[in-house]
């Protein structure tokens, strides 16, 4: 009879052990990623580590990496995609934040492949669904593109326009003939990752990217970014 009591005993207290560890687990926090969220879910996950920021930081610093590891003269930027695992590496640190000690690349297409990643990746794309057909229908209208990208709200606003004064960097004559990237082949790789096609439809998406892309051209072209300046 002891030994019953015994090993009732201990698979009481193993069962109770167990549902301790359970119930401390349910009591984690779950932490939310900085890719696949919404801007506003984005901004409110940096609230208190950058409570002064204006802008995704992990936008701003992977636009500030692509530039540091040579960008600006690296064939094919953005068009030659980085080392996938290298590229999947970088997004789990920057999640758990091991990149404050030490970045954990210096490979420039990797941090390009990444920033666009996580444009794609957004819930909601920055130039937004309410005014994709606006851009395709005015997309060669330079003066109607600015006015829809000063009319998104302000975070869509701030980013897109970020992006966009990011990519008029790599205009200048010596950096294209270094990168081999003009304005054409930066809007053709950036098209899908602002503006998303609502269509099912593969045959409307394939027609749309020709607009999509002549959007994002024109606005590499003619978006006044000036005020931008100093924004981050």
């Amino acid at each position: 009879p002891w030994i019953r009591k015994f090993s009732l005993r201990r698979s009481l207290k193993h069962r109770t052990k167990s549902s301790e560890s359970l119930a401390s687990k349910e009591q984690l926090p779950f932490k939310k990623s900085m890719f696949g969220a919404t801007l506003e879910e984005v901004m409110e996950l940096q609230k208190e580590s950058h409570p002064d920021r204006h802008l995704p930081w992990v936008l701003t610093l992977l636009a500030d990496k692509v530039v540091l590891y040579g960008g600006y003269s690296t064939e094919g930027i953005f068009r030659v995609p980085g080392d996938i695992d290298k590229v999947c590496s970088l997004k789990v640190s920057l999640d758990n934040g091991e990149h404050l000690s030490e970045f954990p690349t210096t490979d420039a297409p990797v941090c390009a492949s990444l920033l666009k990643e996580w444009l794609r990746e957004l819930y909601d794309p920055a130039i937004c669904h309410d005014t994709y057909q606006k851009c395709l229908d005015n997309c060669e209208n330079a003066s109607y593109c600015s006015t829809i990208v000063s009319e998104l709200p302000d975070i869509n606003r701030l980013v897109v326009t970020f992006v966009i004064k990011f990519l008029q960097g790599f205009l200048a004559e010596e950096t294209i003939k270094k990168t081999k990237m003009t304005a054409d082949n930066l809007a053709m790789v950036f098209a899908p990752n602002l503006l998303r096609c609502p269509s099912t439809d593969l045959q409307v998406a394939m027609d749309n990217s020709k607009w999509e892309m002549t959007f994002v051209r024109t606005l590499i072209n003619n978006l006044d970014t000036s005020y931008m300046d100093g924004v981050v």
